[in-house]
């Protein structure tokens, strides 16, 4: 990985089923943000996360192994 130097950056945005408002309490974002960052031991970084009470938006470079050009 550390001879990966371009970027992918992607922005995603998921959000919660039927809209429901489940991203308001802060253990819930502290939750959401852990298993997040659990990703960057693969490689992955994130920009800024930031929550909106039914969906959560982010910007993530994706590393080249999980790269949308290789993917079958």
């Amino acid at each position: 990985m550390k001879n990966d130097t371009r970027n992918n950056w992607v922005t995603m945005m998921f959000k919660c089923k039927y809209a429901y408002n489940c991203l308001r309490k802060q253990s819930v974002i502290d939750d959401c943000s852990s298993a997040f960052k659990e990703f960057e031991r693969c490689g992955f970084e994130f920009g800024e996360i930031g929550f909106g009470g039914n969906h959560v938006h982010f910007s993530l470079d994706v590393p080249k192994k999980y790269s949308i050009e290789v993917a079958e």
